[in-house]
């Protein structure tokens, strides 16, 4: 049986930190790690699972959200710090049950392949939100594109007609009187007729990307049931496309998915083309941008996505439903975005120059007609100032209140230090004005 092997990662480790503790065998897979690091620095966390043909083995990796601090006698196979992933995850599909988030589009809602993960339904989604095991979600969205391709061609029957030339003492289609003329067995009758056939580029491309789903990415899941059954699926999909008998002369390979060409035959079927996308790992080609690829070691099972956007999402959801704030109206993603001139000149100059400045605070509440400027952060205060300048935090928040005439605010950070000088829940009041705002700690569990 094939060894599998779980490493679990702090959501700020360097290469270096990560080289200091994997075994010496273990770093045949660096190019691995440098996937895995880049999204880091790209302030991504996530999931990834291969399998390493030169060490025979299974590898998972988990970049832990930073709430979560992985010690070095839990780098190895951590029951609970998978269980900790797997909460902080499950958070995603507890809120687009709940909330209408915004998907797939060019702005990246929660910035990763997260949001490439489907949902059949606001009732599946919740579902989910109690999975136990990472593998629940990867495979329940591998199912679903091979449903969004069973139901396409369950109904799809594209026909043409192909002409067909052939002779016979009898009259059964359009005589060619030429060739009639010119045979000299003077009893046959050269004749055409058009015979409708099934035809279809689009099963021809299907069916190469199953079998490279299979050959490529199937085998980098552990083997279990349902493993397995995803499996068994993609072959009968195989063979219910292939008992329709389709007819064409294209020939197909996996290296022109991504080729405008290949696009074109999915222009009234982009579902379909999403779908054939993400069965073969390219989930973020298809965009917006019919021709951005975002590069991706295809051999590799990932999940990955920016915790704080995630946390933006949770505390949207807090100040909802807590009666704690009591608001009235929260307003989120852009829906107070309010632009402010300001003004600058070049020294010993007495031109002037305007521009816009954008304010677009995380969130916005409202009570009894008053806003409160919201801004959430992914950071853990320190208990020693130098660490963490607090003052850039307070001064954007100040500048997002004044252009909304607001005077309130709060800052929310997942967790603070043991020792931290701040205080929770006090007003403090700007030095040089009225600005007055809350220190706020709201924990992900």
């Amino acid at each position: 049986m094939i060894e599998t092997k779980t490493i679990f990662l702090n959501e700020n480790d360097t290469k270096e930190k990560i080289y200091s503790f994997i075994d010496v065998a273990e770093k045949n897979i660096s190019k691995y790690i440098k996937i895995i690091t880049d999204k880091k620095y790209q302030n991504r966390i996530g999931y990834y699972q291969f399998f390493d043909k030169d060490t025979d083995m299974y590898y998972k990796f988990y970049v832990m959200p930073k709430t979560y601090k992985v010690k070095d006698d839990e780098r190895y196979d951590c029951k609970e710090c998978e269980k900790k992933f797997i909460s902080f995850f499950s958070h995603y599909y507890r809120l687009v049950a709940k909330y209408d988030i915004p998907l797939n589009d060019d702005k990246e809602i929660l910035g990763g392949n997260i949001t490439d993960l489907s949902y059949r339904s606001k009732e599946s989604a919740k579902a989910l939100s109690g999975a136990m095991s990472i593998d629940d979600f990867i495979v329940h969205n591998y199912n679903d594109y091979l449903l969004t391709l069973e139901t396409f061609f369950y109904k799809h029957n594209q026909k043409q007609f192909i002409k067909k030339s052939f002779y016979e003492q009898s009259l059964k289609g359009k005589i060619d009187i030429k060739k009639s003329i010119t045979d000299p067995n003077k009893s046959n009758i050269h004749q055409s007729k058009n015979i409708e056939e099934r035809y279809s580029d689009i099963a021809i491309i299907t069916i190469v990307v199953l079998k490279y789903f299979i050959n490529n990415k199937i085998k980098n899941f552990i083997k279990t049931e349902k493993v397995d059954t995803l499996k068994k699926d993609s072959y009968q999909l195989i063979r219910t496309i292939e008992k329709k008998k389709f007819s064409s002369d294209f020939s197909f390979k996996i290296n022109e998915l991504l080729l405008s060409k290949t696009v074109q035959k999915f222009k009234k079927n982009a579902d379909v083309y999403t779908a054939l996308l993400k069965l073969v790992g390219k989930e973020n080609h298809y965009n917006g941008n019919l021709r951005r690829e975002i590069k991706k070691e295809e051999n590799m099972i990932a999940l990955f996505f920016r915790p704080e956007q995630l946390y933006e999402w949770i505390i949207y959801d807090e100040l909802i439903e807590s009666e704690k704030f009591n608001f009235d109206e929260v307003l989120k993603d852009g829906k107070d975005i309010k632009k402010e001139d300001y003004f600058m000149s070049l020294v010993d100059s007495d031109k002037e120059f305007t521009d816009k400045l954008d304010s677009k605070p995380d969130l916005v509440a409202i009570k009894d007609s008053i806003k409160y400027i919201i801004d959430a952060k992914w950071k853990i205060l320190p208990k020693n100032k130098s660490y963490y300048n607090i003052e850039q935090d307070i001064l954007k928040l100040r500048r997002d209140a004044k252009i909304r005439e607001s005077d309130k605010g709060y800052l929310i950070y997942p967790q603070i230090e043991e020792g931290c000088p701040y205080q929770l829940d006090k007003e403090y009041r700007y030095s040089y004005d009225n600005f007055i705002f809350k220190l706020i700690v709201i924990k992900v569990e």
